[in-house]
């Protein structure tokens, strides 16, 4: 049963997404822009209701001249603050995929194809929000911090621009929805890495034991950093020249980093230890694999295969084979 308040945040929810629908850029315009004084503004209007009070009853024409050209200025506040939003372009960039926990900076790009606009001020609610004027025919790029609260693709949160130029008497405001298609990957814990059983049948209990070999591939000439013991003594004593040895790595061990190693641990934190677990093989420079419910990718390495994994990770949801698997 929904409380009353979350009752009216989804109708507002709702209603603004039928006014502002979620797109990748925006223009301001008096359909999504919505203006109300300020609390400054309403202290503004008490002024001016007692000034026209004691006008009125002293029958002050000074007092009267006053009141109304306060009010003049008053009211071409509203026009000018609305202004100030209007005609302005806003414009989702790329933003980066990262890890739960992090702080993500999601680019927004704002130009203005009319006037000026000054003191604009926008962020993401709970977070820090950017200042930035915009001289006519300008475009800046801001970076707006922003906290994902799960793993996946970045939720829709609306963003809001809000501006009280020129004297702070109205707030005008609109919120957009900017859609970025983000991943956000699960929090690694850092656990260190326990491989699993690789296809050759063989078992590795951490990353040193499981190293591939080097060979000797042939005799080169010596250049110039070649460590001691790559130096080939003997055919550098028989030729007088200083030669060195060719080696030629392997492809390294193969491991499958594999749901089935953590049973008995809960889903989210399996999915932060395989994480941390990608991360670890891809800088020892491994061959992995990554078996989950669902999905196997078979071994290797690099940042594609290292984000296909992290990417799997990101989005793998529980469903009826995988309660099987817990």
């Amino acid at each position: 049963m929904k409380s009353i308040r979350q009752w009216r945040i989804d109708l507002w929810q709702r209603w603004l997404n039928r006014r502002i629908p979620p797109v990748t850029k925006l223009a301001l315009n008096h359909k999504n822009i919505f203006i109300l004084p300020s609390r400054t503004g309403l202290a503004f209007v008490a002024l001016l209701i007692s000034m026209l009070l004691t006008a009125i009853n002293y029958q002050n024409a000074l007092v009267y001249a006053l009141t109304f050209w306060l009010l003049s200025v008053g009211h071409g506040t509203i026009w000018l603050t609305f202004r100030n939003l209007s005609g302005l372009n806003l414009a989702a960039g790329k933003g980066a995929s990262g890890y739960l926990g992090d702080t993500f900076y999601l680019p927004v790009r704002l130009s203005s194809s009319k006037g000026w606009a000054v003191a604009l001020n926008l962020g993401y609610p709970g977070h820090e929000f950017a200042d930035c004027t915009l001289a006519p025919n300008t475009s800046e790029t801001l970076n707006l911090a922003f906290v994902p609260e799960q793993r996946g693709y970045l939720p829709l949160r609306r963003l809001k621009i809000q501006t009280c130029y020129p004297f702070g008497l109205f707030t005008a405001w609109s919120w957009v929805a900017l859609e970025y298609p983000v991943l956000v990957y699960p929090k690694p814990d850092h656990t260190p890495l326990h491989l699993a059983q690789g296809s050759d049948g063989e078992a590795a209990a951490s990353l040193q034991q499981a190293r591939g070999n080097e060979d000797v591939a042939g005799i080169r000439e010596y250049g110039y950093g070649d460590s001691m013991q790559q130096i080939a003594w003997k055919h550098s004593a028989r030729t007088g020249e200083l030669k060195s040895l060719e080696r030629e790595q392997d492809d390294g061990a193969l491991c499958w980093l594999d749901w089935a190693s953590l049973a008995g641990v809960d889903t989210e934190v399996r999915l932060s230890r395989l994480t941390s677990w990608v991360d670890q093989a891809e800088q020892a420079n491994w061959r992995y694999g990554l078996r989950v419910p669902g999905v196997e990718i078979a071994p290797g390495n690099g940042d594609q295969h290292r984000i296909a994994c992290l990417e799997a990770l990101a989005l793998w949801q529980p469903d009826s084979f995988a309660q099987e698997a817990l």
